[in-house]
C-alpha cells in the first residue's frame, strides 16, 4: 500500500514529509488551480522536491487523443516516471490502453464502480 499526499502546496507537502512515511504526491486540476500559479511551475517544484518518489498528474482533456498528447507533454516536462492520471470513461479507457502499451505509467481515476476499476486494470492501468 502507498501513502500519497493529495495536494499541490509545496510547503504543506514538505511539512507532511517531515512526519510521515510518504511515497509520493497525487494532484488534480482543481487542486493545482487553487495554487494560483502555472500548473507546470507547481508540478516541477513538487517533482524536484520528490526526487524518485511517485508523482501522479491528471490530464484535463475529455477525448483520448487529447489525453495522449497531454501525457506526452507531462512526461516530457516531469519525467517518464510520472504517473498519468486518467479518468475511467470510454475515452479514458482508450487512452489508458494506448498509453500503457507505449510504456507510460497510468493511474486510473474518477472510479465509481468495481467494473470501472476492473476495466481500467484490463486496459493497463498501474493503479486504480
Amino acid at each position: 500500500m502507498l501513502l500519497l499526499i493529495d495536494d499541490a502546496d509545496i510547503n504543506r507537502i514538505k511539512a507532511i514529509y517531515n512526519y510521515y512515511p510518504i511515497d509520493g504526491v497525487t494532484t488534480n486540476p482543481s487542486i493545482l488551480a487553487k495554487s494560483g500559479r502555472p500548473p507546470f511551475e507547481v508540478l516541477s517544484e513538487i517533482r524536484e522536491f520528490l526526487g524518485d518518489k511517485e508523482l501522479h498528474v491528471q490530464v484535463i482533456s475529455d477525448k483520448a487523443e487529447g489525453m495522449i498528447k497531454e501525457a506526452e507533454k507531462i512526461t516530457a516536462i516531469l519525467g517518464k516516471d510520472t504517473f498519468i492520471k486518467i479518468p475511467v470513461t470510454r475515452e479514458g479507457l482508450k487512452a489508458i490502453k494506448a498509453l500503457s502499451a507505449d510504456g507510460y505509467k497510468i493511474t486510473a481515476t474518477a472510479i465509481y464502480t468495481p467494473m470501472q476499476a476492473y476495466l481500467a486494470a484490463k486496459a493497463g492501468a498501474d493503479y486504480a
